[in-house]
């Protein structure tokens, strides 16, 4: 027999590849002539191996779950020893110009270092994390912190990112959630906060506050909670005293429909403009704001009953009976929920797609994206007894997917990558996997019985009983106790196979 890397396949990362562990312990395990070797050796929970027709490794167990390791379907590897570490590498991706990563976890999902073309990047959650990359104008980047949230620090070759931070006692910090710089000095006592030509200063985070612009001489003062004023002239002019008991403001000032406003909270409030009116009463039970032919917002005895329209927001349309009943409706969306938030049904179109979801929490729910470029994929989850993933490409044809019984973890894409990889083994009775148009595999309780088919072959086994094979041309046969052939003939093979 032939066992050999693969040609087929770009090279793996220069670590020592858990394929040549395969190698060496295959040979220990044949103990006999090597044309006694089937293509799938079971003798699970001590070890596992499947090779393809060239006799090329696609995956292996040893001491199941520990060690695993498996082929990708791009030609990488993944290599995991269960539940502590996992290795995988992505070959370049030739028809992208994405060049080739390796990315190991451990301690999943709190530990991770991954290297590709554009990016070097590790964690180990809370203590320590680094990333290196390009910027969006070609710079290395580099951002990091240690023990989060206490120290930060990052920089980039042009000098824009620069910044450094120590928390409570010092941080300067750029693009820090929702600003364009976030300074502090023994926070919370002197906070400095920069976006979009405002710079504000605090004191005593948040209680005192002062502010300068770059333009139309904005001026702004607080000392929480007796006075505090915002004023931009020919814009607006909000004040208050004693907040949030009283307020007062008038805004667009800059237009032929001022709004004023007077808010005596919580008893009563009214604005008033031209165009634009709206009262409260006992907030939060009674409220009502309107623009004339723009929007409205209706809420009576907060929160059973609300109602809002807005031109500017698609035409949106919401209401609702809370927790009976809820609807929601716009140009890109439609919405209903009952007994919020136990059931929903939601439908709506984005940038990237088309997407449906229904739920019936915590026991179901049902996801269908269609992505612009064409395809789909389906998800189905019954909470926590099975969950089913199907996609399909551009010409419909169905391209990859899972499914398993049990299925316990309860969420799914990006909040579940890895988590199946390295645990699934403690809770899963049985799992299905489609690597590719042409690659389906079912396991059962790991490998108690297994079964893979792959490019119109397959093989199946049960441990130390028996294997299957067909081949590609059609010939089966069936190995008593893992080694003793018995031919049983040949099918007809599958005429739109390749040979």
């Amino acid at each position: 027999m032939r066992l050999r890397p693969s040609s087929q396949y770009p090279p793996p990362h220069s670590m020592a590849s858990p394929r040549r562990i395969l190698l060496t312990s295959s040979l220990l395990l044949a103990t006999g002539a090597c044309s006694l070797m089937p293509r799938e050796l079971n003798l699970s929970p001590l070890w596992f191996h499947r090779l393809d027709a060239e006799g090329e490794v696609l995956e292996w167990d040893c001491l199941w779950p520990v060690l695993h390791y498996e082929r990708t379907a791009a030609g990488g590897d993944d290599f995991r020893v269960r539940p502590l570490y996992r290795r995988v590498t992505e070959p370049e991706a030739v028809n992208t110009g994405e060049g080739a990563a390796v990315e190991h976890q451990f301690l999943w999902p709190l530990g991770r270092v991954r290297s590709d073309a554009g990016e070097t990047s590790h964690r180990l959650f809370p203590l320590w994390s680094w990333r290196a990359h390009r910027n969006e104008v070609g710079e290395r980047d580099v951002d990091w912190y240690l023990l989060f949230p206490f120290v930060w620090g990052g920089a980039s070759a042009d000098g824009r990112e620069d910044y450094f931070a120590v928390l409570p006692f010092y941080a300067d910090i750029p693009q820090f959630l929702t600003y364009d710089r976030f300074q502090a000095i023994l926070f919370p006592l002197y906070v400095r906060l920069d976006k979009e030509g405002h710079r504000h200063r605090m004191f005593l985070w948040p209680l005192i506050g002062t502010s300068s612009c770059a333009e139309n001489a904005h001026r702004r003062f607080h000392v929480y909670p007796f006075y505090g004023h915002d004023v931009e002239p020919g814009h607006h002019d909000r004040r208050f005293v004693l907040w949030p008991f009283f307020a007062w403001s008038t805004e667009n000032e800059d237009t032929e429909d001022p709004v004023r406003s007077y808010w005596f909270w919580p008893l009563l409030g009214w604005r008033s403009g031209r165009t634009v009116g709206g009262w409260m009463a006992l907030w939060p039970f009674f409220q009502h704001t309107w623009k004339r032919d723009h929007f409205t917002a209706l809420t009576l005895f907060w929160p059973l009953f609300r109602y809002y329209w807005n031109r500017a927001e698609d035409h949106v349309v919401q209401w609702w009976f809370w927790p009976f009943v809820g609807r929601v409706h716009s140009d890109d969306q439609r919405a209903w929920s009952v007994l919020w938030p136990l059931i929903w049904w939601r439908e709506y179109d984005d940038p990237d797609g088309h997407t449906e979801q229904q739920w019936v929490l915590p026991f179901w729910w049902h996801v269908r994206q269609e992505p612009r470029e064409g395809g789909y994929e389906d998800f189905w989850k019954l909470w926590p007894l099975a969950h089913r993933t199907v996609r399909h490409d551009a010409d419909g044809k169905r391209s990859t997917g899972d499914w398993s019984l049990l299925s316990v973890w309860p969420w799914r894409e990006g909040n579940a990558t890895g988590v199946s990889e390295h645990y699934g083994f403690l809770w899963e009775i049985a799992a299905g996997r489609q690597r590719a148009a042409d690659d389906r595999a079912v396991d059962v309780l790991g490998r108690l019985f297994t079964r893979r088919e792959r490019s119109g072959e397959s093989t199946s086994s049960v441990p130390f009983l028996f294997n299957y094979e067909r081949t590609r041309d059609g010939r089966k046969t069936l190995r008593l106790f893992q080694f003793l052939p018995i031919p049983l003939g040949t099918a007809d093979p599958d005429p739109e196979l390749p040979r």
